[in-house]
């Protein structure tokens, strides 16, 4: 039985499913495709929304687009904002530069390391 949906390249070309040809070259691709309800209205918001980001649209156009959208990326937009003025508390600060080591470690020769089984390698 064939499989109409992995290549045979093996097989002869005459004795694959005779329905494969016909739709092929019957219809063009186009018509072969099925339009999905609402993906052109949702790329139409997506782009007005994508030029307000970008500062091509005013806040008023992208609100009549989606006002979810916009009302997503101003939120996003202040807590990025807050998140970059946050500062790393001074104990937090201490106890990370005491755990780096006061002296650069020594670097081991690439040859010793060759030596040692896999798992003391590691």
């Amino acid at each position: 039985m064939l499989d109409r949906h992995e290549a045979h390249e093996e097989l002869n070309p005459k004795a694959r499913d005779p329905r494969e040809a016909g739709v092929a070259a019957g219809r063009p691709v186009a018509d072969r495709e099925v339009p999905l309800p609402g993906v052109a209205a949702a790329d139409a918001t997506a782009n007005v929304i994508q030029q307000w980001l970008d500062g091509e649209a005013s806040e008023a156009d992208a609100r009549r687009a989606d006002a979810r959208a916009v009302d997503f990326w101003m939120k996003t937009s202040a807590d990025t904002d807050r998140m970059r003025r946050v500062k790393t508390p001074s104990h937090v600060m201490a106890s990370i530069m005491a755990a780096i080591p006061a002296k650069e470690p020594s670097a081991v020769p690439a040859a010793r390391l060759a030596d040692r089984p896999s798992s003391e390698a590691r």
